[in-house]
């Protein structure tokens, strides 16, 4: 229990961190980025799932009009976390080589030990290529398993529309929440740490093990992630918070 607390304050520790005056331009484009993208899917969720909804209950027979209230905040709560893993991904493709960067930054302003970093634009191009790839290992283990959550969520919105067995929907999606939350968080603590790790020459499956050896710390750095990016305008600062934390992690619990 106290490893859940102790992994939740990492994030805390990694918030102070970005105020620190060397990191302020390693955090700046990680933060315009992710800004931009969760503002952008704020817009879209407010504007697609009431749509979405009434557009399902006007296809229902007037005696079961009252679903509305049971399937809106369901659906709105579904939607946000299927979007939010999607905006996730996008956004640290996008953003990798920097929090790359960032997390090197931490590691030196921490240890007082310098480490490589890109003297001019043309060495930065340089490291995105391995960048991306390592973001598509990443979504090579995240995918199917995404998938599967996916299905199991779409079989208990079905359940619960079908006559007598609807009353099984609710737990199946009970189930389906739950291990949302779960996998979120153990994929949350998978790609932040990923960052401090990787600058070191880790590969992804030593990554997995090591993240694997203190699950409870695992866990609870997930958890606050994922709880954090559900408090608006806070949510802006979550993957530059994330990745300064998962380094302070990465030096004081598993190096």
């Amino acid at each position: 229990m106290d490893d859940i607390f102790k992994g939740a304050r990492y994030l805390l520790q990694g918030l102070a961190l970005l105020k620190t005056p060397g990191l302020r331009r390693y955090v700046a484009i990680p933060l315009i980025i992710n800004s931009v993208l969760f503002s952008l899917l704020i817009y879209w969720l407010s504007s697609f799932a009431s749509d979405a909804v009434e557009s399902l209950v006007d296809k229902l027979p007037d005696l079961l009009s009252f679903l509305y209230w049971l399937i809106m905040p369901a659906f709105v709560f579904i939607l946000f976390f299927l979007s939010a893993y999607v905006f996730n991904i996008f956004a640290n493709f996008i953003a990798a080589p920097f929090n790359g960067l960032l997390a090197e930054k931490v590691e030196s302003l921490r240890t007082g030990k310098s480490l490589s970093e890109p003297s001019s634009f043309r060495d930065f191009l340089k490291i995105v290529p391995h960048s991306l790839a390592r973001e598509l290992a990443k979504l090579k283990y995240y995918l199917p398993r995404v998938l599967a959550l996916a299905t199991l969520t779409l079989i208990s919105v079905v359940i619960s529309l079908i006559p007598i067995v609807g009353i099984i929907g609710p737990i199946i999606g009970l189930i389906a929440s739950t291990a949302w939350f779960f996998w979120g968080a153990w994929m949350m603590t998978i790609q932040y740490m990923d960052y401090p790790m990787d600058n070191h020459q880790t590969n992804f499956e030593q990554l997995k093990g090591t993240v694997s050896q203190r699950r409870a710390l695992s866990f609870g750095f997930g958890f606050s992630i994922v709880l954090t990016l559900s408090i608006p305008i806070i949510n802006f600062v979550v993957m530059p918070a994330a990745v300064a934390g998962a380094t302070l992690m990465w030096l004081e619990e598993h190096q």
